[in-house]
This record gives C-alpha cells, sequence and structure tokens, in this order.
C-alpha cells in the first residue's frame, strides 16, 4: 500500500513536472535546456559526500533506531562541503560550455537544499515512505507557482528555472522534515557520524555510481564544449523519466527485507511495478513526435531518442528492484566483528561496483559522442545514438545482476505479465493513430496540452480496461483499491 501511495504522489507529480518542462522547454532554447542539466549535474557531483551519512541513516532507521535529528544537522554542515566542490566545479568548466558564471552562481543556493534533500529523503525511505509522496505533493505545486511569475512576467530565463527549483527544494525538505518528528527526537550524536564515517566503501561506491550515473550531461557537454546535444537529449529523457515513476510501487521493498526476507516479495513488487511501467512506455512510444511538439517543435527530432529512452527506462526499473533485492537482504552489516571483511565480499558491495563499471563505460561512450558533434555531426542524430547506448549497457547490467540473484532468491511471475505486455501493444497502436487524428500541427498550444491528455487517459481507460476483462489478479486489485478508498472516504 505504501509503495502504491508514493506511485500515486509520483503520477501527480508527473503531471505538474510535465507541465514545468513544457513551460521551461517553450521558453529556453535547447543550449539553454541543455545548460540547466549541465548545472543539475553539478548539484549532484556537489552533493557526493552527503552519501556517506545518509546510506547508514537509512539502514539505522528502518531497523527503529533514531537518528533523524543526528542526520539532519551532519548534512548540513556537511553542505558547506559541497558548497565548495560546486564552485570548483563551476568556475573551471563554465566558460568550457559557453556560459558565463552567472547561473552558476546563483544555483549555488541549490547545494545545501540539496544536501537538506537527500537527509530527509534517506531517513523517509527507511521509516515510512510515505511521507515522501505527501511532501512531493506539496513541492510540486509550490514550483509551478513559483515558476510561472518569474518565467513568464518578470521574464528570467534560466535565472528562474533556479530559483523555482529552489523554492520546491525547500518546500519538499521542510514537509519531510516536520513529519520526521517521530525519528528525530534524539540528541545530536556526532559520535554515531563517526561510526558511520568508519565504514565508507559501500556508501562511498553507492553514491559514485549514481553520481556517474547521471554525469553523462555533464560528459557530453564537455565533449561538445557546448549544451546543445545535453539539450535534444534531456528533452525526451525527462519524458522517458515518467516511466520510471513506476519504481516508486516498489519503495517499500528495501525496508520490508532490512526487517525480514521473503521468497516471493522482490517477483510481486516486480510485477506490480510492470503493470504500471509497460503501458507509460508504450504510451510513449506510439506519441513521442506529439509528446515531444507539445514541449516544444524544436524537440520533435529527439522522437527516436524517446522511445529508445522509454525501454531503457523498464530495464533500468528492474535493476532498481534487483538492487533493493540483493542489498535488502543482506546481513553483512551486522557482524561486528569482521564488519568491514563481510561488507566487502557482501552484496553490499557487489551491487555498487556493478552500478560503477556499467557508469564508467557509459560515461566514456556519451563522451565519445559529444566530441562527434563538436567535430560538427547534428547534435539530435546523436541524441539518438546517446539513448541506444543506454538501453544497451542496461540491458548488460541487468543480465549481471540476474546472474548474482540465482540461487539467493527465486524470481516467481503469474501468467498475468504477458497480458501486461499485449495490452500495452494494443493501446499503443490505438493512441498513436488516434493522436494522430486529433494533433494536428500547429494548434494553440492549451488545446494541443489537452487532447495530448484526452488521448492518454483514453490509452490508460483501454490498457486497463483490457485487463479487468481478461485478468483476474487485475481485478483483484481493482476491488481492493475501491475498498481502500471507500473506506477512506467513509473514514473522512
Amino acid at each position: 500500500m505504501t509503495g502504491l501511495i508514493v506511485f500515486g504522489s509520483r503520477i501527480v507529480s508527473a503531471a505538474t513536472g510535465f507541465v514545468f518542462l513544457v513551460m521551461v522547454a517553450r521558453w529556453l532554447a535547447p543550449a539553454q535546456l541543455g545548460l540547466w542539466e549541465f548545472i543539475v549535474d553539478l548539484i549532484v557531483f556537489a552533493s557526493y559526500p552527503a552519501g556517506f551519512l545518509t546510506y547508514w541513516a537509512a539502514r539505522d532507521v528502518a531497523r527503529g533506531k533514531v537518528v533523524g535529528k543526528t542526520t539532519l544537522v551532519l548534512n548540513l554542515l556537511a553542505s558547506m562541503l559541497g558548497v565548495a566542490i560546486f564552485l570548483a566545479f563551476a568556475l573551471a568548466s563554465y566558460s568550457g560550455v559557453g556560459s558565463s558564471v552567472g547561473p552558476f552562481i546563483l544555483a549555488v543556493v541549490l547545494v545545501p537544499l540539496s544536501y537538506w534533500n537527500q537527509a530527509t529523503s534517506a531517513l523517509v525511505g527507511g521509516y515510512n515512505p510515505a511521507i515522501g509522496a505527501y511532501s512531493l505533493l506539496a513541492s510540486e505545486p509550490a514550483k509551478l507557482i513559483a515558476a510561472y511569475p518569474l518565467l513568464f512576467v518578470f521574464k528570467l530565463r534560466i535565472e528562474g528555472v533556479i530559483i523555482a527549483i529552489a523554492v520546491s527544494y525547500f518546500v519538499q525538505a521542510a514537509v519531510s522534515t516536520y513529519q520526521l518528528r517521530v525519528v528525530s527526537s534524539e540528541r545530536v550524536d556526532f559520535a554515531l557520524g563517526r561510526k558511520w564515517l568508519r565504514d565508507p566503501y559501500v556508501p562511498g561506491l553507492m553514491t559514485l555510481t549514481y553520481v556517474l550515473g547521471i554525469a553523462d550531461t555533464f560528459a557530453a557537454s564537455v565533449g561538445q564544449r557546448g549544451t546543445s546535444l545535453a539539450g535534444y537529449y534531456q528533452a525526451a529523457f525527462q519524458v522517458a523519466a515518467i516511466v520510471s515513476y513506476s519504481t516508486f510501487l516498489s519503495v517499500a521493498l528495501y525496508p520490508l527485507l532490512l526487517r525480514e526476507r521473503s521468497e516471493k516479495l522482490m517477483g510481486e513488487v516486480l510485477e506490480f511495478s510492470l503493470l504500471f511501467a509497460i503501458p507509460m512506455a508504450a504510451g510513449a512510444i506510439a506519441l513521442a513526435p506529439q509528446i515531444l511538439y507539445l514541449l516544444s517543435p524544436a524537440y520533435v527530432v529527439s522522437s527516436t531518442a524517446l522511445e529508445f529512452l522509454s525501454l531503457s527506462s523498464i530495464v533500468l526499473l528492474v535493476s532498481t528492484v534487483f538492487d533493493q533485492t540483493l542489498t535488502g537482504r543482506e546481513r553483512a552489516d551486522l557482524d561486528e566483528r569482521e564488519k568491514t571483511r563481510s561488507i566487502l565480499r557482501s552484496d553490499l558491495m557487489f551491487v555498487p561496483l556493478a552500478n560503477l563499471t556499467y557508469s564508467v563505460v557509459y560515461i566514456g561512450v556519451v563522451f565519445l559522442l559529444g566530441s562527434y558533434v563538436a567535430g560538427g555531426a547534428p547534435a539530435y542524430q546523436f541524441a539518438t545514438y546517446w539513448a541506444v547506448t543506454q538501453l544497451t549497457l542496461s540491458c548488460v547490467l541487468v543480465a549481471v545482476k540476474a546472474r548474482r540473484l540465482t540461487g539467493k532468491v527465486s524470481l516467481y511471475l503469474s501468467r498475468s505479465l504477458p497480458l501486461y505486455v499485449v495490452s500495452g501493444i494494443v493501446m499503443a497502436i490505438a493512441v498513436h493513430y488516434f493522436g494522430a487524428a486529433i494533433l494536428p500541427v500547429g494548434l494553440e498550444t492549451v488545446s494541443y496540452g489537452l487532447r495530448l491528455a484526452l488521448t492518454v487517459v483514453l490509452g490508460a481507460v483501454l490498457y486497463f480496461g483490457v485487463l479487468v476483462a481478461v485478468d483476474h489478479r487485475v481485478r483483484s486489485y481493482a476491488r481492493t483499491l475501491f475498498k481502500l478508498v471507500s473506506s477512506l472516504t467513509a473514514g473522512g
């Protein structure tokens, strides 16, 4: 149920996030959109030290320990180091990607806010993931409310985007912090922080793999010595990322595995996540040109990239569930006598090493693609090659993790999964032709957006309608959801 609450909030945030993306993409040229994503990469680089604390904090709070205040205070102190890291990267790279230093200086404010958010996210993930849903529902509207006057009244460009994101970060972290009072009642324990830092290997690798995983924009921009390639790619990537929101159906998997092992839990969570991810990916593939046209006609050339990235999002969803299963079932960190040796031989180390290897190869290829664009190749064409690279390497990564899981946990999948695929294909064919009929080029933006939304809603009704008619498990899910909503309504 927790996963469903979080997923529901992510769907709402997907809608508001897409509106924000349309506002930004219509207002910024591809190079400016790419510059914003480049700045986001630097913020993530600067936030690397936070992972050394938040990793162990999440595991401790999931096991019932009260460590919230300590986590928050230590992360805010560590953010000063993050500011220094951000400024070092910014001053070394801004001219190399054809930008002024102004946007980078303004973005410094996002670094401590990012540390604050990382701390609350770690605590939320271990304590009660639903809290993250509520904070997200507060922060997303705040972002839109801030963005509209900044972009369309005061006519700010990338500076307006930075300020709107800062407002969103602040609201999300503040709401989460308020709701984490129960696990933040202790006195600040600096000794606990030192204990966390004595085992830096796993969190260091985990965080490094995440940092490298999103460093593709940085690598492409440095290779190109510009940000247009990143702009074309990110327009498609931000749409495809909505598919990955299905991952949040599995947010309860990690704390549950930390508390007790279950042989069927992974398969059930994976199947339930794919129930929603498959139609999202199918819809994004079928409506790729129309979706990108809504962002801006300039991005329609990235349609093929969006198709590959939608498939890649499903593969990475599977990878995330495998990661949570491998690390959640692991108990090596409970061995106090030979803790370090046990961790180094465990899945707590295997998962980040596998992800790190993937990231290094991936970043290297993306850098080469950026270098080709610098030589005069069309940026939008290489955005497609970039997407193909991600899909190919992601498939290899999942295969490696599946082999590691062999013999440790069985993957129980029902006969419903093929029905999800067939229903997704039927839906994709239907919305492709329906969208082509009612979405002509030249419509006013609001009218086009409403028609596109209608197409998406009809596709969802068709997909789930077919499954309700032919699959008993989906009917069971529907009945359970109906009873839950009815009980909540009656209780309210």
